[in-house]
């Protein structure tokens, strides 16, 4: 059974988009005209969703925007299924991620030779992008900051009003540890990741919420500080 999303801080709710607790999380946004879904899951996420859709008294017709961070199918693996229930819902990505969402690029393969085979086999649902958007624009009061690395063209959120962050996958907490770019073998290059993340911690926030792990609301900066510490790639 589905759980309820989760209130993060006013107008951000958490959902999980699997049967595990914060094991692959998506964010809905609270806007004056509707929602805002930040990355749909996986292709079995949908149904997760539309729940919390609902359970916050939406439904589809209020589905105003959805966001992918980047184009991994545990992040964009529902999204031709919600396209579908909400139509008028307009995608949004940032530029290199919106040609491979767009099919006008082949996608990205990890770093490690044992997985790329099963990137290659994995499909990437595409769809035309409505509206791409670059460093600093806002996704419903959340400014769009490159962390390539993970993928080329991965982007994390951050509302600075109050400091809460959306790594993305910038960072990982899977299963306990804090990891850059959620694990090495899973980065297209993960030097990048590791640059991404160190200034990542460049910007000011308080608050961060993961896409793999449980959210950091005490010590968060220090959190993230030590993972980049510790990292060895």
């Amino acid at each position: 059974m589905a759980s309820s999303p989760e209130l993060i801080a006013p107008g951000v709710h958490r959902v999980d988009a699997s049967g595990l607790s914060n094991a692959i999380n998506v964010l809905l946004l609270e806007n004056d005209d509707g929602l805002t879904l930040v990355d749909t899951g996986a292709p079995n996420s949908v149904g997760r969703i539309r729940e919390a859709i609902a359970a916050l008294g939406s439904g589809p017709e209020d589905l105003r925007r959805i966001f992918l961070t980047h184009h991994h199918p545990d992040h964009a693996g529902g999204l031709l299924d919600l396209m579908e229930w909400a139509p008028q819902a307009e995608l949004g990505a940032p530029p290199y991620e919106a040609e491979i969402i767009s099919g006008r690029r082949a996608r990205d393969v990890p770093s490690s030779a044992i997985f790329r085979p099963i990137a290659r086999r994995q499909k990437v649902p595409t769809a035309p992008v409505g509206k791409v958007l670059r460093e600093g624009d806002l996704v419903s009061g959340f400014r769009v900051v490159p962390t390539p690395g993970h993928s080329l063209g991965h982007v994390s959120l951050l509302r600075d009003p109050d400091g809460l962050l959306f790594t993305a996958d910038a960072f990982g907490c899977l299963p306990r540890k804090i990891r850059v770019g959620v694990r090495k073998a899973l980065c297209t290059d993960p030097q990048l990741a590791r640059r991404s993340a160190q200034r990542l911690l460049g910007e000011d926030f308080s608050t961060v919420i993961f896409a793999h792990g449980r959210t950091l609301r005490k010590d968060a900066k220090e959190r993230l500080r030590e993972a980049v510490a510790r990292c060895n790639y």
